[in-house]
C-alpha cells in the first residue's frame, strides 16, 4: 500500500458534523494541496493507542492578506508591515501571512482533545515555520460563531475590521510580538 493510499484510508474515517467543510477539505483536497505545494496538513493523533487515531488536524499555508487602501491609515499599515507604511511611494495594502487554513477535530475522538490543545499544536507548528521563513502575521478565516471567535481571541487573534457579507468567513489576524518573533541569531 502506498503512502497516499494509507493517508486516504486514515482520513476516510474522519468526521466533523459541526462543519462539513472541514471534513470535505481533508477528504477531497488535503492530499492534492500537499502534492501541489499549496498547503501542509498536520495530524494530531493519539500516541497511547495501539491504533493510529486522528484526533484533529490543521492546515497551514502562505497567504497574502489584501486590505483595501481606504481601510488603512498610515499607522495601521505600519503596524501590519512592521517597518513602513509605503513602498516606492505607494501605501502598502498587501501583507504576507501564515494562514491557518483549516482546523478540525474528529468527532470519533473529540473527548480526547480540546480546541485549546489543537490551537497549541497548530501555533507550535506556525512558530516552527516562522523561525525558518520569517513572517509576523498569522491569519485565519472562520465562521461568525461566538465560541470559535472566543477561542481564537484567547490566542491573541483579532477580527479584521471591515464589512462582511452575510455568511462570509471572518478574517482574524495575530501580529506577532517582538518576543514571539525568533531572531536569526538563535539559529546561526
Amino acid at each position: 500500500m502506498s503512502n497516499e493510499e494509507k493517508a486516504h484510508e486514515l482520513i476516510s474515517i474522519f468526521t466533523c458534523e459541526k462543519d462539513r467543510d472541514i471534513e470535505s477539505f481533508l477528504k477531497e483536497k488535503a492530499i492534492l494541496f500537499e502534492k501541489l505545494g499549496k498547503s501542509r496538513t498536520y495530524f494530531i493523533f493519539d500516541e497511547d493507542e495501539d491504533e493510529f487515531n486522528i484526533l484533529a488536524y490543521f492546515t497551514l499555508a502562505m497567504q497574502v492578506l489584501k486590505v483595501p487602501e481606504e481601510l488603512l491609515s498610515g499607522h495601521k499599515t505600519k503596524v501590519l508591515d512592521g517597518f513602513s507604511s509605503k513602498i516606492r511611494g505607494s501605501k502598502i495594502t498587501e501583507f504576507p501571512t501564515i494562514l491557518i487554513g483549516q482546523v478540525g477535530k474528529n468527532d470519533l475522538h473529540k473527548e480526547l482533545i480540546s480546541g485549546l490543545e489543537v490551537m497549541e499544536y497548530c501555533l507550535a507548528a506556525v512558530f516552527k515555520g516562522q523561525t525558518i521563513l520569517g513572517g509576523r502575521i498569522i491569519m485565519l478565516e472562520c465562521k461568525d460563531i461566538p465560541y470559535i471567535i472566543n477561542l481564537y481571541e484567547r490566542f491573541g487573534f483579532q477580527k479584521l475590521e471591515r464589512d462582511y457579507d452575510d455568511g462570509e468567513l471572518l478574517q482574524m489576524i495575530k501580529i506577532l510580538e517582538d518576543d514571539e518573533i525568533i531572531e536569526k541569531e538563535d539559529y546561526l
